[in-house]
């Protein structure tokens, strides 16, 4: 077996609840072996491996979009200049993946074909949707911690305006940009640039490596889910003999849950246009998250306002 201690790595302290390690994007599984920020989470038993209720990993997801949160003064000033522009702390314009029951029930799908390949129609009927169980992390749900305005575009359509604009139509550089804990959430930050730009040559390119957390083809970010729970309550039980998963309740188990988030390089004062009318067509409102990390008014305010701007 593998000596995982021969590839330990430091993680440094950025602020008091957030460490980071930059160039890679690293496992779940591997943190724990690195590094004890996730200890708070899950007590290890006595060979060092955390006791969590078995659940569906990876999850191999196909995403096609991609959202922009923002509070009233940033929804105010999108639509005032007519596009988005890089955080005020960095140069980089943060997108989130958006998974919806379409894309849950494609990744159950892929999940079981894996599992079982070759299952029989009989056996494919037979099984009941199970995916939807486990999905409930933040990731998957509709609140948000940063604002109550939701942009949202096909990726696609954002990396074709983004290279118009600053990559002389040429493709974007996509790259693995940093790992970074906080107490219950690991976050894989994919960074995207223009060829022109070389000041993140050293990271490696995210490629289209299907044993990475995440990786790119098509339009689409394939993301290879580890934790998708944001509280454990069930556990997944294989039934190899009759090639069905089933699902059985268990006492509540808290553990991490990982997410994806895209970083566009900006230049300084500039802006990611799109037509004002694309902007409006693609606004929608959502409720407040479990935590304020923005100056948030709640779901009926932001539809009150959203009802006048449209």
């Amino acid at each position: 077996m593998e000596d995982r201690r021969l590839h330990q790595v430091d993680f440094q302290q950025r602020r008091s609840n957030e460490h980071y390690v930059s160039n890679m994007h690293i496992k779940i599984d591997d943190i724990h072996f690195r590094n004890n920020y996730l200890d708070k989470c899950v007590e290890p038993n006595d060979n060092g491996t955390y006791q969590v209720p078995q659940y569906p990993r990876p999850v191999e997801f196909h995403v096609p979009r991609i959202s922009h949160v923002t509070a009233s003064q940033g929804l105010q000033d999108i639509l005032k200049y007519g596009g988005f522009i890089g955080g005020w702390r960095s140069s980089f314009l943060r997108w989130g993946l958006v998974i919806g029951p379409e894309e849950i029930l494609n990744a159950e799908q892929r999940y079981l074909e894996t599992l079982f390949p070759d299952r029989s129609p009989e056996e494919k009927e037979r099984q009941e949707p199970f995916l939807r169980k486990f999905t409930t992390s933040p990731e998957f749900g509709d609140a948000s911690r940063y604002g109550n305005f939701r942009f949202t575009f096909s990726l696609a359509d954002v990396l074709q305006m983004y290279s118009t604009q600053f990559c002389r139509e040429q493709r974007p550089v996509l790259r693995v940009y940093e790992t970074v804990i906080f107490r219950q959430l690991v976050r894989y930050i994919v960074l995207i640039h223009s060829p022109d730009v070389h000041d993140y040559d050293a990271y490696p390119e995210l490629g289209d490596n299907d044993e990475g957390v995440c990786t790119y083809r098509d339009g689409e970010i394939i993301w290879h889910a580890q934790a998708i729970s944001g509280t454990h309550r069930f556990r997944l039980i294989e039934n190899r003999e009759e090639r069905q998963v089933h699902v059985d309740e268990v006492d509540d188990e808290f553990y991490v849950w990982d997410h994806v988030t895209l970083a566009f390089h900006m230049p300084r004062g500039k802006i990611l246009r799109f037509p004002r009318e694309n902007l409006k067509g693609v606004l929608s409102t959502c409720p407040n998250g479990d935590t304020d990390l923005n100056k948030l008014i709640g779901k009926q305010a932001a539809d009150k306002i959203l009802s006048e701007i449209l």
